[in-house]
Parts: structure tokens; sequence; C-alpha cells
């Protein structure tokens, strides 16, 4: 039965339909170079009819030359053009714009024709698949497979023939063919400073048919990663790779690379549309079949995987229709479930795939990883932060400070993070000895070039500590530094999170946050200059419900209810320390179609004067915390019931959070969507450290208290004015003042500073 297409999805298959024709067209004029019997394409395109030229002599380079996966997808689609002359002029160009291609000669050195299958993809939001940047793919892979800290000898071309490098989600191969440059570099190093002459046919033949491994759903990608491997040395022949092309769906239920989690040996045989056949694999005679679809042991697993999560209307395996996706979602709970998998569906498959890719990598192996940064403290990543602290060393975190660019990723414009972790092993990872390498890009590199700077900077320069250091290791690209790097111990963060060093941009307001949930003050230059009252949040009171029990239990009213509530977070509207309610709810008497009833004697009770920041942007709004004149509930705002009911605790802690030091501890716990639009969860608000009002001396919570009142009705400044905020300097003065602290402005001026919070570049 044939499916029907919806208009997009028809534009999308055409779109990738010429890229396979033109790819095609590419290689063949590389061929030409260096095959006498393939002719060049500028001789197809000035025949009468090019379409029968091209075919007809694509059906020659299958017979006599190979060449399957790049040329037999791309003859049958010019066997289905029609025959008239806007088509033939299409062809003509395409193949004229294959020629500026080759004449770029650069360009066949990267993933070209995969960025632009990417970009064509019209669906990327389903499949969750994004298109690594060939910069960040050749920075990740220079750090990960850098000769400092990898333990091989690279001039052993056969010690090298036995590496075992597998993507599980591989696309179109940017991460595979960065991971072939990073070993060939690493390869020509060595054996020229032992004086000997490089094999470079040897070795590519070993990366194509025996090193590197990718594993995909989409057989066009998997052809496209062929070609684009095989252009590294197109002068030469190869008899397999180990790309091998998933089922997905299906009457099987299948889930792609998941299914390693059944075992490392996939059996496959039918289809996924349900008819007889068996895994592919890519070939240079096309593809085989195989009764399995094997994942090795591996030296390195590098992915970027799919991000799609289960929240938000459950995009996972978005792109199948729905018939399919709920029992393959019901088969994914049934493996993480059966198979005791550290991993969570509602931070993604990305999840999923790290602890697929995990049971692969042996001991002493590591992984590359592209993820979202809410791997570093969002609380559905913590599953799978916990799989590192079991097993792994974590060597590096690269983050994105570049407000043009928070991402990784072409397609898309989330904040990522670039992660390398070894694996120990449990025995060892109990002693979490080592250090984690963080560094703070403030620009993202726009090159390969850029990126090999940076990773040079990063395998030569030793990045001080974060706490009993100075300064910071410069990343430097042509002499212009472009970020910093710190080394914090492992141990420092492996239990918690993993946002605190990578939180900022600047070296100095790192360390001035590690040091303040410590209860201690830093300052640039002076070093530890005081001490302050701190305790988690949890332990001076409690966060009321989410909102979604609010939806679950409440609607909003058109009138004053007995049911006040504090909602949205209107930036020019709440600007003030003190508010009032703005809207009112009414108890639902039934529940939503698919949603919970929550009764009302459960939730109202929650309510409370104090709210708290659900979600910012910090680039406009001005306040983390407001007190209102009696208890609300909110959709954006989580409420705060303290211990005890004191007025001048309540207005003591609103002024702390507010304050330089209160933010700075804030933005250190947040979990970062999109640069500055960011996220505070509740069980990380909970145990984000505060000041311990009930440690205070009544005459401190009264001084804190008198200055609330005195600057609640003033409007505050949004945040990145808040080195000139007159409001917020008398807030900071207060609270130096109550501790016996010296000044410390220079820290409201570094943190306005910061792209995250001003969305301007650093200097």
């Amino acid at each position: 039965m044939t499916a029907t297409l919806t208009p997009a999805q028809r534009t999308a298959v055409s779109k990738i339909a010429g890229l396979t024709i033109a790819n095609a067209m590419v290689f063949q004029e590389v061929l030409s170079a260096h095959e006498q019997r393939v002719y060049p394409l500028r001789q197809m395109l000035q025949a009468t009819d090019p379409i029968t030229e091209l075919s007809t002599h694509w059906q020659f380079i299958l017979d006599e030359i190979d060449y399957v996966p790049i040329f037999r997808v791309a003859r049958d689609l010019l066997l289905e053009l029609p025959a008239n002359q806007d088509i033939e002029d299409a062809i003509r160009f395409m193949g004229d714009r294959a020629l500026d291609i080759v004449r770029l000669r650069a360009a066949l050195r990267h993933d070209l024709v995969g960025r632009v299958y990417h970009k064509l993809l019209a669906h990327a939001k389903f499949l969750g698949t994004y298109y690594t940047s060939v910069p960040a793919a050749t920075l990740l892979l220079k750090v990960a497979l850098s000769s400092q800290i990898e333990e091989r000898n690279w001039a052993d071309i056969e010690n090298l023939g036995a590496l075992r490098i597998a993507d599980l989600a591989c696309g179109t191969g940017t991460l595979l063919m960065a991971a072939a440059e990073a070993v060939t570099d690493n390869y020509v190093r060595a054996v020229s400073a032992q004086d000997i002459r490089p094999d470079l046919r040897e070795l590519h033949q070993l990366l194509i048919e025996k090193v590197i491994h990718g594993y995909d759903v989409l057989p066009s990608a998997l052809h496209l990663t062929a070609s684009t491997l095989a252009l590294r040395a197109s002068d030469m022949t190869f008899q397999l790779t180990n790309l091998f092309s998933l089922p997905l769906g299906g009457p099987g239920h299948w889930l792609g690379s998941i299914e390693f989690l059944k075992d490392r040996k996939i059996p496959i045989t039918r289809d996924m549309f349900g008819a007889p056949t068996i895994a592919g694999q890519v070939t240079a005679k096309g593809d085989i079949s195989y009764h399995i679809a094997p994942l090795p042991d591996l030296d390195l697993c590098v992915m970027n995987p799919p991000f799609t999560r289960s929240v938000g209307g459950n995009l996972l395996f978005g792109s199948l229709p729905e018939s399919e996706r709920r029992p393959m979602q019901k088969e994914l709970a049934r493996l993480l479930r059966t198979k005791q998998v550290l991993a969570s569906s509602t931070a993604g498959l990305g999840s999923v795939f790290v602890a697929v890719g995990d049971r692969a990598v042996k001991e002493g192996g590591r992984m590359a990883l592209v993820l979202p940064k809410a791997l570093l403290s969002g609380v559905a990543w913590g599953k799978t932060r916990e799989l590192f602290r079991q097993s792994y060393q974590v060597e590096h975190l690269i983050v994105s400070h570049d407000p043009a660019r928070w991402n990784f990723s072409e397609n898309t414009d989330l904040s990522e993070v670039l992660v390398v972790a070894r694996k120990v092993g449990e025995e060892a990872a109990q002693h979490h000895r080592g250090r984690v390498v963080c560094v703070n890009l403030w620009r993202n590199p726009g090159t390969a070039f850029e990126a090999l700077s940076m990773a040079q900077s990063l395998t030569r320069g030793e990045p001080p500590d974060v706490e009993r250091g100075q300064g910071a290791l410069d990343v430097s690209v042509g002499g212009t530094k472009v970020g910093e790097a710190l080394s914090v111990p492992w141990s420092a963060i492996c239990d918690g999170l993993w946002m605190p060093p990578c939180a900022f941009g600047q070296s100095e307001l790192v360390r001035a946050a590690h040091h303040l949930v410590q209860g201690h003050l830093y300052l640039p230059g002076g070093g530890i200059v005081g001490t302050l009252p701190l305790c988690p949040l949890q332990d001076i009171g409690s966060l009321g419900p989410d909102r979604r029990d609010i939806h679950d239990g409440f609607s909003l009213a058109t009138g004053e209810t007995a049911f006040p509530a504090f909602w949205g977070h209107d930036a020019p509207l709440c600007t003030t320390l003190a508010q009032r309610p703005n809207r009112y709810l009414s108890p639902l008497s039934q529940a939503k179609p698919g949603r919970h009833l929550r009764r009302v004697q459960d939730l109202w009770p929650k309510a409370g004067r104090i709210v708290l920041a659900e979600r910012l942007r910090l680039n406009t709004q001005r306040l983390v915390a407001v007190r209102i004149d009696r208890p609300v509930l909110s959709n954006v705002w989580w409420p705060f019931t303290p211990m005890t009911a004191a007025e001048a605790a309540e207005k003591a802690l609103v002024l702390w959070l507010n304050s330089t030091l209160g933010l700075l501890v804030l933005l250190a716990h947040r979990e970062e969507t999109q640069g500055a639009w960011v996220d505070f969860k509740k069980p990380v608000l909970g145990a984000m450290p505060v000041l311990d009002v009930h440690a205070l001396s009544s005459e401190q919570l009264d001084t804190l208290a008198r200055t609330f009142d005195s600057l609640s009705g003033q409007e505050i400044l949004p945040f990145p004015f808040m080195a000139d905020d007159a409001v917020r300097q008398e807030i900071d003065q207060t609270v130096a003042r109550v501790f016996g602290l010296p000044d410390f402005a220079v820290l409201r001026w570094l943190l306005s500073r910061e792209p995250v919070v001003c969305l301007r570049s650093l200097p």
C-alpha cells in the first residue's frame, strides 16, 4: 500500500532526491580525476539529453567500477524524472553547482552534503535530529582523541586498526568524519616524530572497513555518510563499511539503535513495512543484508543523539504515525524498566542513547557527546549524570556563551554542551579521582581552523583549579582570546549539578559562585573576604505546586474569587519587590480530558506570600522573587511558604534573592534551555543555598526588613542594567553592612556583562 504524503512531506522528499542526484554528480567529477573510465561531469551536461547520458554512464559505473551506495539510488531517481525542458534545465543547473563544489576542494573534506541534507529536512523536530556543525565536531573529536590524553601508540597502524569508533545516530556522518580526521592527524604526527613515512592509503582503508561504525534509521543519510567517508580518499576503493541501516517502527515496533539494549547483535527479519528482509549494511557493491547488526566493544562512542522528549505532547518517535508511536513508546518504557537503564525518556531520547552507548564502551574507552545543556542541571537528566558518576570520569565540559550561538548543532538554537568522559569502571569511579576541564567559550568556533586552534589551547595548556588556583587558561584563536578554561575536581560535582563551573563565561564569576555556595564571599583580587550563613531553601520552608497541578485544579476566573493568583511574568509590570495578586482562580468542577482533578484542599494550603521565578528571560526581566500581600498560587512562579510566618524573615529572604549574591547562586543552579531563557526546577531550588533567615539575629532581620520596606515600591531595572541600578546597589550595600562584608559591587558589574544576562558578547 502506498503511503499518502502531505504537501510538506512531498516537498521534503523532492529536496532530498535532488540532493542525492547532486551528490552523485559531485562524486562522478571527483572520480573522473582518478579513473579514466569515468567521464567528466561537464561532458554529460553538454549532451542534448543530459538525463539519459547521466543515467547511462552511472549504470556503467555501477556495473564496472562499483560505488553502488552513491550511484544506484541517484540513477533510479533520474529514471523517474519526466522528459521536459524544465527538468533538463534543472539538471544542468545542479550539475553546474556540483562543479562549483568540486572546485572548492576543501569542502570535500567536510560533511558539506550532510550540512545541506539537514538544512533540507523538514521534520527535524519530530526526528529530534540535529546536525553537528563541522567546527563543533572538529573541536569535540580533537579533544576526545587528543594524543595527550589517549594512551595509544598512534604510529602503529596495525594497532590503530584495532580501534573501534561508533556513532549510534550517525546521520550523514559529520562526527564520524571528524573522528577519522582526528585519528589521521594523530597518526601523521606520531609517524613524523619517528621519521616514518605515513601510509595514508592503508590507514584510510582501515578506518572505513574496520574502525568506523555508524548506525541510523535513515538509509539516505547513511548513503551520504558512505560518500563523505569515501571522498576523503577518492582514488581508492573499499570493500565494505560498517554502516548499518536499522528499522524504526513497523509491526515489530523497532526502536532503531535503542534495540541494542536488548542485545549487542540485533536480529532483524522484517523491514519497517513488514516485508521480509534483514538489517542492511552499506558496502562498495551496495546494501548487503545480514541477520544481525553488530555493535562491537568501543574505544570511542561519539554521538549527537536525538533530543525529542516525552513531554509537551510526547514527540518521541514523532516522525511516525500515531498508530506506531504509541506501541513504540510503550516498548521503550518496558525496556527502560526491565533492563534497569539509567535514562529518562522525560529528558528525551538523548538520555536513552547515552545509556545504550555506555553498554558498548569498554573500560578505558570514552564517550564524546553533543547534548542539551540541560544535562548539567536538569532534573530529568539526573539519571544520565548518575550513569556517569557510577562508571566514568568526566574529562571535558565545553559550553558556549556566545549570544549568537549557544548551540553546537546547525539547525537548532537550543543551548548545548560538548562532553568527553572516560569509562573507568564502577570500582575506580567510587573514588572520584581526576579533574574536569570546564571550557566556557566566549565565541563559538565558526570554522574548522578556529576549532583546531581552540583544541590546541586546551590540550597544551593547564587550566587552573577553580578553588585554589588563580586566573584561567585562555582559549585563543590567532592570538585572540575566545574563551576561558578552569578545572574542578570531579568529586566536587559528580554527586550534584554540573552547572556551576559552566554557568558563566567569566572565570572570576565562576570562582565567586563556587565559593558562595559554600558560604564564602570571594572577590577578584581579594580572595575569600567574608562568610555568610546559608542553608538549603528546603530547610526554611516549602515550595508549592507546579503549573500542571494548578491547571489540573483551577481555571482562571473573570472576576475576584477566594483564590488569588500571581499570573504570568510581565517584565514591564513586575518591577517592584512588593506585589499584589493580578488574577483569580476558580476551582474546576471536573477534570479536563486526559487530566487529573486536583482537590482544592490539597492545592490551596500550598499558596504562599513569597513567589520565586519558575522561568525567566534574563535579558528582559528584573526580579527573581517578590512578596505578595496575601498567599497566592501561580503558573510561572513557585509559591514558597516559610516554616515561620514572621514578616521580617519573608522580607529578608526576598531581599537576599534579589541581591547580587542571591542572583549569582540562583543562576549557577539554572536549567538553561536557550541562552537567556532559563528554568528553575523544584528539586534544584529546594537544595539551593539561600540566606538562613533562622540563623540571623533580630537586629539583622530588622535591618534587612526595613530595607525591603523602603525599597519595596521602587522600580528595579532589568538585569542587564544592574551595574547602574541604584535600588540593587542599596540592596547589596545593606547585605554587606549586615554581614560585615566589603563592597562587592564588582560582582554586580561582572554579572551585568554576562552574555546570558545582557545578550552581548564578552570582549
